[in-house]
This record gives structure tokens, sequence and C-alpha cells, in this order.
């Protein structure tokens, strides 16, 4: 798995505030190292349990999700230390000039952090149920048939990157500074620095129109999952009175291949085959049947083939 830099320095002294004994030379790191490891194991498990369900397609979602847990965990780890950094504990400092007020700030985003960030540090996490989900469904998958899974991955980044942009802006109007915000690595705020200075008509880091684009690719990759989750549905149903009836033949919606399938009792002939090419359809001697994907126009295009057929009859 990818490995993210974790801030040993910031480590050390959140242990060194809040404990007597001495800090581990990469403690933090091996730690972080120990989740990854832990998280990895689970996942080869499950593939060597399910390795029909293995493919080029799902490997790729397999790894963005491997690699956005580990992305997460980092940030987490650092977050959480860089919350622990801000003051030593009562027992470390003493009663005497102890600042409970800010203390009781430190809690507060101490709990605010483990609602937000806990579910990483359980095996049983958001992102191995990503995985858990794509390895042990018992279809073996073709073409797009992860296309829900890898428009939920793709919305999952845009959304993270969404509230990203926010927070950042929200940062630099308080402080007036991008220093100090743990959203961004180093390179990050250099490089927000740099544009900010570039284009100096820009009043926050992440400009209004980017927060405008990225939303309105969000809304768009959603409309399509949620009809892309109907045709889902809808192949999964009796395929009874969705098409008109044409001797000869039987039209399957497959929602595993998320393919339509015109099946013929018999090969058709050269205008057929002309008729079927004219809409979209290809055989399939896998399948022994004309196919095209199942999509709106899919549906459309075989009522319309049935129709002409049912003409010519």
């Amino acid at each position: 798995m990818n490995e993210y830099t974790i801030n040993e320095n910031i480590a050390r002294t959140a242990k060194e505030l809040n404990s007597f004994s001495d800090y581990k030379e990469n403690s933090a790191t091996n730690n972080y190292r120990s989740y990854l490891k832990t998280f990895e194991d689970n996942v080869n498990e499950l593939m060597e349990l399910y390795p029909e369900n293995i493919n080029e397609e799902a490997l790729r979602l397999i790894e963005y999700y491997k690699d956005k847990y580990s992305k997460k965990l980092a940030f987490a780890i650092n977050k959480s230390n860089s919350i622990e950094a801000r003051m030593p504990s009562i027992m470390i400092s003493g009663a005497g000039n102890f600042n409970f007020r800010k203390k009781e700030k430190q809690n507060q985003a101490r709990d605010s952090f483990w609602k937000e960030y806990g579910d990483l540090f359980n095996e049983d996490n958001y992102y191995y149920n990503k995985i858990k989900i794509i390895i042990t469904n018992k279809v073996i998958y073709s073409d797009d048939a992860l296309a829900i899974e890898k428009l939920e991955a793709k919305i999952d980044s845009l959304t993270e990157y969404q509230n990203k942009m926010k927070n950042v802006n929200a940062y630099y109007k308080k402080h007036k500074t991008l220093d100090g915000c743990d959203l961004l690595d180093e390179k990050e705020i250099r490089e927000l620095k740099e544009k900010l200075v570039m284009f100096h008509y820009y009043s926050q880091p992440y400009p209004s129109f980017e927060l405008t684009n990225n939303n309105q690719n969000l809304h768009r990759l959603k409309d399509r999952l949620e009809n892309l989750k109907k045709l889902k549905e809808r192949a999964s149903s009796d395929n009874e009175n969705k098409y008109i009836q044409v001797d000869g033949l039987e039209v399957v919606e497959d929602a595993n291949d998320m393919r339509i399938r015109i099946i013929f009792e018999n090969i058709p002939n050269e205008q057929t085959r002309t008729l079927l090419k004219s809409y979209g359809f290809k055989w399939s001697p896998k399948n022994s049947a004309w196919q095209r994907q199942l999509t709106s126009n899919g549906i459309y295009a075989t009522k319309r083939v049935l129709e002409k057929l049912k003409e010519q009859n």
C-alpha cells in the first residue's frame, strides 16, 4: 500500500506533553504501518476467498480504496497528534496556573476528532467495507458491470475535495494565512500560496468557480448513479411485459453485465442482422445473443428493433 508521511515531531511533542515515558523513535509511523498491514491482510484474505470475482476492473477499485484509506489514516493520525500537542496533561504540568479553558477546548476537539475519524481505526471501517462489497459479490464482472462502484468512488473523491476546499477557504478567511492549516501538506500550502500571488484577485485559495464546477460534477455523477441503480433494479425484476412479444426471439436484461440481449431461436437473416447493427447491437458468441449496453438509449433501441421486426412478421 502507498504510505503517506506521519509527522514524527508532532507525535513526539504529543507524547512528551501527555506521558512520563520517553518517545520511541518512529513509533507513530510504525503504528500507522501496523494499521495498514492489518487492513491489507484483511483485504488479501477476502481476495483469496473470492478469486473468481477479481479482475482488472475490480483490482483498480480495490487499489483506489486502499490508497484512500492509507491517505485518510495518515491525515487522521497527524491530526490526532496535533490535538494532543496543544497543551500538556495536568499530570505533567501540575495544577498551578493550569489553563482549564484551553484544556476544555482541547477535549472538545478530541471528541469531534473521534466522531469524524474514529471509524478509521476499526478493522471494519468504511473503506474496508467498500472493498468487501466489490470482492464478495458472487458475479463475475465484465465491461461496465462495476459502473456503480466506480461512480460511487468518484463521488466519494469529489465530495471529499469539495469539503476540503470549503474548509481551507474558511481557515484562510479566519487566519488570513494558510500556515498551520492541517488540512494541507507542505507542498499544497506552497502551491496555493503561489496561486494566490499569481492570481492576486482571488479572495480565497479555492475560488468560487472551482467549488461551483466541482459541485456541478458531483450533481451530474449523482444523477448518473441514480439512473444506473434504477436500470439495475429494472433488469433484476421480471422481464414480462417490458417489451412487445415477437415470435422466435427472447429479450433479456442482464443486471450483472449491464447488457440487453436479444436471443433468436434461429439464425436471423441478413436484413434482421443489418437492422440490429443499425441500432447498436453486436453479436456476442459467448452469450449466443445480439446485445448492447443496458442504458435508457439501449432500452429505446430495443423497443424500436422489436417494433420493426413485428411489422416484418
